[in-house]
């Protein structure tokens, strides 16, 4: 052990195991004839005596920690009260930690690395961290039951990817050979298999000139997960490049490929991927497509009051054109896909058109556009349209030719779901216009837009509140204050949320519900402007509006809010 570990432990650590025993008969709690009696089941069994002796009831856990914290001038952690950030987790392989019993708690100011040992004696152990890390290290003592439950939390049992057919090309097997080597597979599998268990979304593997980050996309928000020096760069890439199916040898061109990954479970998540060339290598974009059950109801997605009368309404019509608008990521496929499950019916038929199938629905008929071969999304929907559907999704409205068909299909008797990026519902009816829909085809065909985006829920566990007057809540910029004292939540932080304050995410809609004045209007082509104001008019909430509402029910935050809806 180094002197620059500098830690408190360092000489009564350097004693060895043995000392364990002695430490337990100077405090009174086992006699000298148990703890030779554990000594000898200890060197039978291969098992570390403070098992042995916790197993055979000599001691408790909490005794046994707080007699060696006593001893040897360690803190306990109480892992209950701490919380672990993905970017400390990410300074050690998780096989590493569950098999040393170690877990990074926090980094101190002057770098110094606070790790929570069960055994504070592993000298093997602490070195091998500081070797990792390149860091000093401080360490606290924790119970084996809360490295247990610390450990339930933050991992799961490793899964693996499925390996696809790779035919062998000489000019790239080196780079082959490297992402078959056993190391570069358990890396990719681990950083996978963390982000699932994470419910992370996306993954993103990024080259930088001093070393490889790893990001994963937690509720909408990137965390770090992993670090990697530039020397592994070439075979992670490489790994996840052929689990794909594409092609190693092509560095300097944009490719996509998709594989899947079985979890711990034994559930498959369907990945897809994405390489863009970089100045210091390739990035590489996984998305983890959703495997998590669908909410059961629409109010689950946080459709409430009005708005959910005004969308069930809707979607209780047998024809019409529904739109869900916002931008990427703001859960715009969940609610299509949750309002599927619901009105689904053994009397129906159902034809979906989506790039990609973000999820497999039971019952429905899903069908995927392959750019590749000329197949997109007016051809599919001009095929399903001749195949007697009563609904249709369409995954997303590009062009002039999808938005025309679709309109008419929903003018046509059948009930059609669809998305587009716009701001807000009044926006859609300018964008369709826009593509080059006349204004009588928009107003005669949808019958009900949605506008949506999603926020964090404050974590229930650890939120804290908070009373503010009309004063500070109108300097926030999220509109007047709706009364002139309140009460809101705002993040804390807890292991449960990993130290974020959010758990999970929620939405805020806008929902527009067309009637015969607001076509009429579209009809005589009025601004988006004059659109917002007979919405309001009649009662429908903006976006913002809506996330207010979630703010003062203690949903989510402040900050939360003026992030998503600036």
């Amino acid at each position: 052990m180094e002197a620059s570990l500098n830690t408190p432990a360092v000489t009564a650590i350097s004693a060895g195991r043995r000392r364990l025993g002695a430490l337990l008969v100077a405090d009174g709690l086992v006699s000298q004839h148990q703890i030779e009696a554990a000594l000898a089941c200890q060197q039978i069994e291969r098992r570390r005596l403070g098992d042995v002796l916790v197993r055979e009831g000599l001691v408790s856990e909490k005794d046994l920690v707080e007699a060696l914290a006593a001893q040897l001038r360690l803190e306990v952690a109480d892992l209950d009260k701490v919380y672990f950030s993905p970017e400390t987790l990410a300074m050690l392989p998780r096989d590493f930690m569950v098999n040393r019993r170690v877990l990074p708690l926090e980094l101190k100011d002057d770098g110094t690395l606070v790790l929570a040992m069960t055994d504070p004696l592993d000298i093997v152990a602490i070195d091998e961290v500081r070797l990792r890390t390149k860091r000093d290290v401080h360490a606290v003592i924790c119970t084996e039951s809360a490295f247990e439950e610390a450990s339930a939390t933050f991992f799961n049992t490793r899964g693996k990817l499925r390996e696809l057919s790779e035919e062998e090309d000489p000019l790239v097997a080196d780079d082959a050979a490297l992402a078959h080597d056993a190391s570069i597979i358990e890396i990719v599998d681990g950083l996978i298999s963390d982000a699932v268990s994470m419910k992370a979304s996306d993954i993103h593997v990024e080259p930088h000139a001093e070393a490889l980050h790893v990001r994963c996309r937690i509720d909408g928000v990137l965390h770090k997960l992993r670090e990697f020096p530039p020397e592994v760069q070439a075979g992670i890439v490489s790994r996840i490049k052929i689990m794909g199916n594409m092609d190693i040898a092509e560095r300097r061109m944009p490719q996509d490929g998709r594989t899947s990954f079985e979890t711990s479970s034994g559930d498959e998540v369907d990945l897809r991927l994405a390489s863009i060339p970089t100045l210091h290598g390739e990035n590489i974009s996984i998305r983890i497509l959703e495997v998590s059950p669908l909410p059961p109801a629409l109010d689950a997605l946080g459709l409430s009051g009005p708005s959910l009368e005004r969308f069930e309404q809707a979607i209780r019509r047998p024809d019409g054109g529904i739109l869900i608008c916002g931008p990427t990521g703001c859960g715009k496929s969940t609610t299509l896909y949750t309002t599927l499950e619901l009105v689904k019916s053994p009397e129906s038929k159902i034809y979906t058109v989506e790039d990609p199938i973000e999820r497999k629905l039971e019952g429905v008929m899903q069908s995927e556009v392959k750019s590749a071969i000329g197949l997109d999304f007016a051809g599919l929907l001009r095929t399903l349209l001749r195949s007697d559907p009563d609904l249709i999704m369409v995954g997303e409205v590009r062009d002039a030719e999808t938005a025309k068909m679709a309109a008419e299909a929903a003018m046509t008797g059948h009930l059609v779901f669809s998305t587009l990026h716009t701001r807000d519902a009044a926006s859609a009816v300018h964008r369709l216009v826009e593509m080059g829909l006349p204004p009588y085809l928009v107003a005669a065909a949808f019958t009900c837009i949605v506008s949506q985006r999603l926020v964090r829920r404050l974590c229930p566990h650890c939120s804290k509140p908070r009373t503010v007057r009309a004063s500070t809540w109108e300097k926030f910029g999220i509109g007047e204050a709706p009364r002139r004292q309140m009460k809101i939540h705002e993040a804390a932080g807890c292991k449960r949320c990993f130290g974020t304050g959010y758990l999970g995410r929620v939405g805020i809609y806008e929902v527009l519900a067309m009637d015969e004045e607001m076509a009429d209007m579209i009809e005589c082509g009025v601004p988006v402007r004059e659109l917002r104001e007979a919405a309001r008019s009649r009662g429908v909430e903006s976006v913002r509006e809506d996330g207010v509402r979630k703010i003062l029910a203690g949903e989510t935050s402040v900050s939360e809010l003026v992030r998503v809806v600036a």
